[in-house]
């Protein structure tokens, strides 16, 4: 493909999430937030999280996308917004501009996340080594970095987890290096699957990860911890059957 159209949009904090979700929904095959100016946000859970009162959310889509239709929709989404800028952008190695900007960080405690091409900052941390290719994982988006927080909290020995939207399977192996028993990841997306098996070879756990598509989740199947860090109306319509993989006193 050698381009792409970018439709992006200047909203209020409490649309960003709405209007992420319908770039989703829409056909999007990448949607990123940055700040836009206004106060710093705060949230409560995490007292160094920031966030920001106006963020600008831009999806790419397929030039062949329907320009109007995606506009009109999120014009009304975003409560009839007039701020929606379209553009062509010429085809790049995405990938290899997600490496640049890729450097290690500290989460919390001793749990850091390093790429792959980089040597560790601290080599006696428990370090999570992570090539998320082009699948959604690198730690750094805000939902990502609270589920990681949240596993450093939790005792996960002897446990087994299920990540349900893996991705790059950050979540499944961060879990696997903190103590968990064993891990199984799940995605719609082949690609993610596939980098998921890499990182759990490339952080030593491949024998503790299991790897499988969701259709192959199913009953009597029972996981301890269940991980979904995914849209929140995706989230809501699988709740039920995340609920029917849980055990009795597990944790979601």
């Amino acid at each position: 493909m050698d381009y792409w159209l970018q439709i992006s949009i200047t909203v209020e904090q409490p649309a960003v999430q709405r209007i992420t979700e319908a770039m989703d929904g829409l056909g999007a095959v990448a949607v990123s937030r940055q700040h836009a100016g206004g106060s710093a946000r705060f949230d409560t859970a995490l007292s160094d999280f920031q966030g920001w009162s106006t963020e600008n959310v831009s999806g790419l889509f397929p030039p062949d996308a329907d320009q109007k239709t995606i506009c009109n929709y999120l014009h009304d989404a975003s409560g009839g917004h007039t701020g929606i800028h379209c553009q062509i952008l010429a085809d790049r190695n995405w990938e290899q501009i997600g490496r640049d900007q890729f450097k290690p960080f500290n989460v919390e405690g001793d749990l850091w996340i390093c790429p792959s091409w980089c040597q560790p900052p601290v080599p006696n941390a428990v370090n999570i080594i992570i090539d998320p290719g082009l699948a959604f994982g690198t730690g750094t988006h805000p939902t990502t970095a609270l589920c990681l927080r949240q596993l450093t909290n939790i005792d996960l020995t002897e446990h087994t987890v299920l990540d349900w939207g893996c991705g790059s399977g950050i979540l499944a192996v961060a879990a696997l290096k903190l103590g968990a028993l064993r891990a199984t990841a799940t995605d719609i997306d082949p690609k993610a699957l596939s980098i998921t098996r890499e990182n759990g070879q490339n952080n030593g756990i491949g024998d503790q990860l299991t790897v499988k598509t969701p259709e192959q989740i199913v009953s009597p199947m029972i996981f301890d911890i269940v991980i979904a860090n995914i849209l929140a109306r995706t989230l809501i319509e699988l709740a039920p059957r995340l609920n029917s993989l849980l055990a009795a006193d597990g944790m979601v």
